[in-house]
């Protein structure tokens, strides 16, 4: 049983410590789901918030009036 133990420590000293790509142990196939799951939203939330921006700054500049 101590066996047991010692291999359940070493996995979780082995577990993410960051979020960093460099501190992630991409040889667990779950591992990389998960952060390709993250990072794939992180990309589409932050495009959707620079798209909104943009567009916002376009509206703007031509001093179109916002419709409420």
């Amino acid at each position: 049983m101590l066996g047991i133990g010692e291999l359940l420590c070493a996995d979780l000293k082995r577990s993410v410590a960051s979020m960093l790509p460099w501190d992630i142990p991409w040889y667990d196939p779950s591992h990389v789901v998960f952060f390709i799951a993250l990072y794939g939203a992180l990309t589409v939330i932050g495009l959707g918030v620079l798209a909104a921006v943009f567009l916002t700054f376009r509206q703007l500049k031509k001093g179109e009036e916002a419709h409420h």
